[in-house]
């Protein structure tokens, strides 16, 4: 079982990486306004939902992909469709990495 202190390293890793997809993402949606501010914002609050889902139910990594939908249509105040496209856009470049 991994320390608590690797789980962290991991946690912050994944947090930046997860940043820079997300950004990437959003320039690529041509979503306006799409800066890296946004970007960190949507992923931590995604990343702690997914954290809190994740130890409540089997779904919950499910449920917070879902949810970062909607976290990135109002934290980017765009449109369904470009967060939709953004999200794809993450989830293709999150695998590639």
């Amino acid at each position: 079982m991994a320390s608590l202190q690797t789980l962290g390293v991991i946690f912050i890793v994944n947090l930046i990486v997860g940043t820079i997809a997300l950004h990437i993402a959003a320039i690529l949606a041509k979503v306006d306004n799409a800066t890296i501010m946004k970007a960190l914002t949507v992923a931590v609050i995604a990343a702690v939902l997914g954290l809190i889902f994740g130890w409540v139910t089997a779904w919950g990594s499910v449920i917070a992909l879902i949810i970062a939908i909607v976290i990135i249509k109002y934290v980017y105040a765009c449109s369904w469709s470009k967060a939709v496209i953004t999200w794809v856009i993450y989830l293709v470049i999150s695998i590639i990495i």
